[in-house]
């Protein structure tokens, strides 16, 4: 069984990696991008991705190895969790799936990486910015609305482990988690 001090030796390991390849290959061609013309923000989104395809492999182990974790211990590293990862390099920007990804592992069937998203948005408890965190979660929400995914199932289990902080005037986790299970009406999918 895996512990926090593992995830951590792991994911200081998996960030020293795609920093390397960040500095390495995605700076260089970044670095070449004309900002003067126009079309130059498809180029850097093309770029990103095209580094996100080569970093996967990493992502998908530390991804699986972060939920394991934080499952087999009832969330209760989930504040420590969120420090280790707030203290990479490159990680913390490329762990949480984008949409795209979440499509993805939808499509193929599961809801895993919709769960990991959540579980990240839990950890990381509405900061830096709440409002951006808000949106974040809304962007999320519409999203399974759009895939007919069964969030109140999924929103219901991680609602014990959810902070109850109020940040940005009356929210927490907390209470985002239990309106939007309370909104979510139940799907086919799971």
């Amino acid at each position: 069984m895996e512990n926090i001090l593992t995830v951590k030796s792991k994911m200081e390991l998996i960030d020293e990696e795609i920093t390397h390849k960040y500095v390495d290959e995605l700076r260089a061609k970044e670095s070449r991008i004309d900002f003067t013309k126009d079309g130059w923000v498809n180029e850097m989104r093309a770029i990103e991705s095209e580094y996100r395809q080569k970093i996967q492999p990493e992502l998908a182990f530390i991804r699986t190895t972060v939920g394991e974790v934080l499952v087999s211990n009832n969330f209760k590293d989930l504040q420590a969790m969120s420090v280790l990862l707030e203290d990479t390099q490159r990680l913390k920007n490329y762990i949480t799936p984008t949409f795209e990804e979440m499509d993805e592992n939808v499509s193929g069937g599961s809801t895993e990486y919709i769960t990991l998203s959540l579980v990240l948005f839990m950890a990381r408890n509405l900061e830096p910015d709440a409002r951006d965190e808000m949106v974040y979660f809304n962007d999320l929400l519409r999203f399974c609305e759009s895939k007919k995914v069964d969030l109140k199932t999924i929103l219901k289990h991680l609602l014990p482990f959810a902070s109850d902080e109020i940040k940005y005037g009356n929210y927490s986790v907390r209470t985002l988690f239990q309106n939007a299970a309370e909104q979510s009406a139940p799907s086919k999918q799971q």
